[in-house]
């Protein structure tokens, strides 16, 4: 898969942007260790999802 390049929206809140996903990803660690796999994938698509449409709606 490959990463289109773009330049970085400097009005797009990346603090939010990050702490969406750094709480998937720490949720998702937790779940993967107890086996939950999909539940782990599903809160990954979510935050990723969130993620970007916090990027989109950034600078409106």
């Amino acid at each position: 898969m490959e990463i289109p390049k773009t330049t970085p929206d400097p009005n797009a809140p990346y603090q939010k942007m990050y702490v969406t996903l750094f709480k998937a990803v720490t949720a998702s660690l937790d779940m993967m260790e107890n086996g939950e796999f999909m539940n782990a994938r599903a809160v990954l698509i979510r935050a990723q999802q969130a993620a970007e449409e916090l990027y989109i709606n950034g600078n409106e």
